[in-house]
């Protein structure tokens, strides 16, 4: 994955409006689901319709994981997409970080690669959710990165990272 600009603005109004019309979705089609299964199946001696329920609810959701992979491809959702995989490829290192940087701090370049695509795609993803409280630490572990590559004489840039270069940690 490479990193790529985004338009704050536009990502944030387009998020709202995913988020909003996913859980307005879900409450329709889960109702709808189960109100539907109940009128069905339902046991009215028993008055506990609890499974029903859940079965709406999981129709429901298995519609929109659908309807997703299917937008997730268009204009609209460029941005959202975008974020979404940063997100998923920035969990994946945190899983792996402790490891990523006892290497780094033994001069392997592929780690520090790994840690400046971390810091770099964290960076962007806090800016777009005006999550900056723990940018100065993010600040500081760039410092100590920037020392580790001038004291190893490692050229290592974010544009370097793909997911391969996990698989050794």
């Amino acid at each position: 994955m490479q990193l790529h600009p985004v338009d704050k603005p536009l990502y944030q109004h387009r998020y709202k409006r995913v988020a909003i019309g996913l859980a307005a979705s879900l409450a329709v089609l889960s109702l709808t689901f189960s109100t539907l299964l109940i009128a069905l199946f339902g046991n009215a001696e028993n008055g506990s319709n609890t499974a029903l329920n859940f079965t709406g609810l999981v129709i429901a959701v298995a519609i929109l994981i659908v309807a997703l992979q299917k937008l997730k491809h268009t204009p609209y959702f460029a941005e959202v997409a975008y974020v979404w995989r940063l997100k998923q490829e920035l969990n994946q290192i945190t899983r792996r970080m402790r490891k990523i940087k006892a290497a780094a701090d033994l001069g392997d370049g592929s780690a520090m690669i790994i840690l400046s695509f971390s810091y770099a795609g964290s960076e962007q993803l806090w800016n777009l959710d005006d999550n900056t409280l723990v940018m100065d630490e993010l600040q500081g572990w760039q410092r100590e990165l920037d020392a580790l590559k001038q004291r190893f004489n490692i050229k290592a840039a974010p544009e370097d990272y793909s997911r391969e270069r996990l698989k050794q940690y």
